[in-house]
């Protein structure tokens, strides 16, 4: 009784086997070198976010520095010119002062001339050429009051202004210590960081579901051939 050999696969069925094999060989193939590739982009891509990170980490110090630097020029310059300004404030009643003391020596000078112009002895005026120095000096200070009362104004003008330029620098200055603050708090550190993260991850789980495939499909084709042969 001679033994019953198994019968032989359809050529056609082995033909398409043995092309589906070398299909699944290729495709293996392609995505292992896909994975590869994105393996190395991730590996770059977290090497250059971490020397972005480094980078701005300098660069933010720099510019924090720089920017307390102006946020205490700035308060500074608020205070000085708070500081003028009181001073100014304390100046105007002054400068009215001595407007009036002016007035007041004037009046008194021209009553002195007055006076002494018509001081006679014996007919004469001996006194006379005092008097017209007196009322010279007097004419010389005419004048003089409103111009110093201007000035007591322009005075009050400018302490305003400078009050209120001394708020708007502080505030400024305030504003730049805030801001110099949250750059300090390391904010955007922790954000590049957190980018950095989720691109790796992005790309890691791109590369595994590249991979897995590629790798059953290698898998499957060597199997086919060595079953094929």
């Amino acid at each position: 009784m001679t033994a019953t050999s198994a019968p032989e696969r359809p050529v056609p069925l082995r033909v398409g086997l043995r092309r589906l094999s070398t299909g699944l060989l290729v495709y293996g193939g392609i995505g292992i070198a896909l994975a590869i590739v994105g393996l190395l982009a991730m590996l770059y891509v977290g090497n250059r976010v971490t020397s972005l990170a480094d980078s701005t980490g300098d660069r933010i110090e720099t510019l924090v520095g720089t920017v307390e630097d102006t946020a205490t020029v700035l308060k500074d310059a608020g205070s000085t010119a708070l500081s003028f300004a009181n001073t100014l404030e304390r100046t105007p009643p002054t400068v009215r002062q001595a407007a009036t003391t002016v007035e007041n020596m004037r009046q008194t000078l021209l009553t002195i001339q007055s006076q002494l112009g018509q001081f006679q002895v014996l007919g004469s005026r001996p006194l006379g050429n005092v008097a017209d120095q007196f009322g010279r000096i007097a004419s010389d200070l005419e004048g003089l009051d409103t111009r110093l009362e201007l000035i007591a104004t322009d005075l009050e003008d400018n302490r305003d202004k400078l009050l209120d330029n001394a708020r708007s620098l502080t505030a400024l200055g305030e504003r730049l210590d805030t801001v110099a603050d949250d750059l300090a708090s390391g904010f955007i550190q922790d954000s590049l960081d957190d980018v950095r993260l989720l691109l790796m991850v992005l790309v890691f789980v791109l590369v595994l579901w590249t991979a897995l495939p590629a790798v059953g499909a290698l898998i499957l084709g060597l199997w086919l051939r060595r079953t094929l042969a």
